[in-house]
């Protein structure tokens, strides 16, 4: 595995581990997405071998109770376009971080899976792909949502004066 790639799953295993304690700060989040969204371009994708083992996912209750762990977060809920690029249709809809945060932690997890059962080639193929299709855009609406809280918190300690 080169270095990025490494670097990569150290990401991974550190958001999860992050995904999985009781204390989830704004900050850590931020940087950790940030981190795991500018690693992904360097996962090589290699499918001249496909799989035929099927690795642990997430159970329904196990995402719900992911979700539920995300509470403390200082904030819940934001507007987002679910299409940025289609200027014509597109309508602003509620995002939820707690949410983001959970398919995030639950295709992230998914992937680990399979590398700490000896199958990197797997693991890279399905976080590169699975950025693409689902966990990435949660990743980049949950980075949104969190600078928004950031300038929001800046803001509003320059008028109390903090």
């Amino acid at each position: 595995m080169n270095r990025s790639v490494e670097e990569f799953v150290n990401n991974v295993r550190k958001f999860c581990q992050w995904a999985e304690s009781s204390q989830h700060e704004v900050q850590t989040a931020r940087e950790l997405l940030l981190a795991l969204m500018q690693g992904v371009s360097y996962l090589p994708a290699d499918y001249t071998e496909e799989s035929e083992t099927e690795y642990p996912e997430r159970s329904r209750e196990d995402w719900k109770a992911d979700y539920k762990r995300f509470a403390d977060f200082p904030f819940q809920y934001y507007w987002k376009i679910f299409s940025p690029c289609n200027l014509d249709e597109e309508t602003p809809v509620t995002g939820d971080v707690h949410d983001d945060l959970a398919d995030i932690y639950e295709d992230l997890w998914h992937g680990l899976q399979a590398l700490d059962l000896g199958d990197a080639t797997y693991a890279r193929n399905y976080w590169y792909e699975s950025y693409f299709i689902h966990w990435g855009h949660h990743a980049s609406s949950a980075v949104y949502a969190v600078d928004e809280y950031f300038r929001k918190e800046y803001f509003r300690k320059l008028v109390e004066g903090e």
